[in-house]
């Protein structure tokens, strides 16, 4: 996934920053400062691939060139403000992808220097939420309560004002298996299939299954939007099954440049959904940050691999799947005016 400043090629015309309409880009209209617009980000990264020769660094910057290569606080300072929304790279007229470059650059300019505590604390997020599940009353505690919090943040490196949020008492996954054996027990109407072997995957009649993904988030902070995701697949007449396996699309990893542990991860996801990847049995996900994140860099970065091809084909967020393989579910009409705040990397995708 690493690439030399050499290979990186940014061209193409800028577009004057918007304040409004659109994604692009949150930072500039926070700030309103060129170098923190797409179209400053991309002139400092092709400055950055210009500079090779490293002499006479004072002199080169007064002229504009940046000689410090992945090292440069300069790009840096630009990128830090960026929320990874990946607007500019649908709207930017020539697909600037800002998100991947400062994936990439975080990546080279921490090489072989310790990141800040943060990016341990939210890079890791799916380490931390996997242990603080074994007794989530006790990491609450630890999280919650006044003066214990505020050790957690500085441990964490969050800022004070921030609230850390509160691991639900049950993940969804958990609740996921025991609903699936009181249905084995006939004490259940569901037809929920868990995901353990072969002979229970072939429960579901072919053509029928689909994987929901549960991601870290719902599956340790909110699991009663997972919950509610299988209602509404099984009531549109999908065997629903989930992944025992402990899977984490990486995506937190990736604003923090962690991308050795994204990429193995990746490779994770590949081995363990072999089966259904190979059968064709689509996936589904509630969470619009995780399904394009394991969609998307399981095909660039293993774009010879059949099995990366094949899952990013296969994965939809859930109102894409209801859209494409249950076009005729006849959804709920609510009476009623809601506000709708839509993801970021649902708009851009």
């Amino acid at each position: 996934m690493a690439a030399s400043p050499g290979h990186i090629t940014l061209r193409g015309r800028g577009q004057v920053p918007r304040e409004e309409g659109g994604l692009m880009c949150p930072s500039y209209r926070a700030t309103h400062e060129e170098e923190h617009s797409t179209r400053g980000r991309a002139h400092l990264l092709w400055e950055m691939t210009q500079g090779k020769d490293k002499d006479d660094k004072d002199k080169d910057r007064r002229n504009g060139i940046i000689r410090d290569g992945w090292r440069s606080e300069e790009v840096k300072h630009s990128l830090d403000l960026c929320l990874a929304c990946k607007g500019c790279k649908t709207e930017c007229p020539v697909g600037v992808d800002v998100a991947t470059y400062k994936s990439e650059f975080l990546s080279h300019y921490y090489e072989g220097r310790v990141r800040p505590r943060s990016a341990y604390a939210f890079g890791n997020i799916d380490l931390w939420a996997r242990a603080a599940s074994h007794s989530p009353g006790l990491a609450n505690l630890a999280t919650q309560l006044p003066f214990l919090r505020d050790i957690s943040k500085l441990v964490a490196g969050i800022p004070k004002q921030r609230a850390i949020p509160a691991f639900a008492p049950q993940t969804f996954k958990s609740w996921f298996q025991r609903r699936r054996r009181r249905n084995d027990l006939g004490k259940g109407t569901a037809s929920a299939v868990p995901y353990r072997t072969q002979n229970l995957r072939a429960l579901a009649p072919e053509g029928t299954s689909v994987l929901l993904w549960p991601d870290t988030f719902n599956n340790y902070f909110h699991p009663e939007t997972a919950k509610a995701a299988v209602e509404v697949l099984e009531a549109a007449g999908f065997h629903v099954i989930v992944p025992t396996a402990n899977l984490c699309c990486g995506r937190p990893l990736y604003d923090h440049g962690m991308l050795d542990r994204a990429q193995s991860l990746l490779l994770q996801i590949l081995d363990e959904l072999s089966p259904e990847i190979e059968a064709g049995i689509p996936s589904s996900a509630s969470n619009p940050a995780a399904s394009p994140s394991f969609a998307m860099n399981s095909s660039t970065s293993f774009p010879t691999t059949k099995r990366a091809q094949a899952l990013s084909r296969q994965t939809f967020l859930l109102s894409e799947f209801l859209e494409t393989h249950a076009p005729n579910f006849p959804l709920p009409l609510i009476n009623r005016k809601a506000i709708l705040h839509g993801h970021c990397h649902h708009k851009s995708s």
